[in-house]
C-alpha cells in the first residue's frame, strides 16, 4: 500500500462526502418536483378514464381515448427523469459504499487509522461519516427505488399519493438526526452547511 496515495485518496473522499450528500439533496428535490407532474398527469388521466366510462356515442369514445393516449405520452417525459433522477442516486450510494470499503481496508494500516487528514479531520472521523451515510443512503435508495419502479403502475390517487409522501419523506437519508450529523460533518471539513430539509 502507498501511503502518500492513501493519504492523497483520503483529502479526495472527505470532499466527496459532502459533494455526494449535496447532490442527493438536489436529486430528491429533483423528484419532488417531477412527481408533481407526473401528479398532474394522472389525474388527467384518471378523469379522462372516467370520461370514457360514461361515454355513449362512438365519436366521444374515440376522442376520449385519443386524449388518453396523449395524456400517455406527456407522462414519459417525468417518467423518464425520475428513472434518470433513481440513476443519480444509484452512483451516490454505490460511490459511498466503494470509499466505504477501501477506507475500512486502509485503516488495518496503524499510520493511516491515526491519521489527520486536514487540520480538522481524522481518518476515524472520515470512517465514521462513510458508515454512517452508506447504511442510510442504501436504505433509502430501496425506498426510492420502489416509488420509481411503482410510478407506471398507478391505478388511482390513493396509490399516488402514497408513492408520492414516500418520495417526499426522507426517513433514512433525511430528517433532524441526518440533518444534525451532516451538518457537524460540514463544521469538521470547513464547508458551508448545505440546506438539509428536515422530514
Amino acid at each position: 500500500m502507498d501511503i502518500t496515495k492513501v493519504k492523497v485518496e483520503m483529502i479526495i473522499m472527505a470532499q466527496q462526502v459532502c459533494k455526494d450528500a449535496e447532490l442527493w439533496q438536489k436529486s430528491i428535490q429533483m423528484g419532488q418536483v417531477t412527481l408533481q407532474r407526473v401528479k398532474k398527469i394522472n389525474l388527467r388521466l384518471f378523469s379522462t378514464e372516467n370520461l370514457l366510462n360514461n361515454a355513449e356515442s362512438r365519436s366521444r369514445i374515440q376522442a376520449t381515448e385519443k386524449r388518453i393516449s396523449n395524456l400517455y405520452l406527456r407522462l414519459q417525459s417525468p417518467l423518464t427523469t425520475m428513472n434518470k433522477i433513481l440513476e443519480k442516486l444509484t452512483e451516490i450510494r454505490d460511490n459511498t459504499a466503494r470509499m466505504l470499503n477501501r477506507l475500512t481496508l486502509w485503516m488495518d494500516d496503524e499510520i493511516i487509522s491515526q491519521h489527520q487528514i486536514s487540520p480538522k479531520i481524522m481518518s476515524y472521523q472520515l470512517l465514521e461519516a462513510l458508515q454512517f451515510l452508506s447504511q442510510r443512503y442504501d436504505a433509502e435508495w430501496e425506498v426510492k427505488e420502489v416509488v420509481v419502479n411503482d410510478l407506471e403502475k398507478i391505478s388511482n390517487a390513493n396509490e399516488l399519493k402514497l408513492l408520492m409522501d414516500s418520495w417526499r419523506i426522507c426517513s433514512h437519508a433525511g430528517g433532524q438526526e441526518f440533518a444534525t450529523i451532516l451538518c457537524d460533518y460540514y463544521k469538521i471539513v470547513d464547508r458551508s452547511i448545505p440546506l438539509v430539509k428536515a422530514s
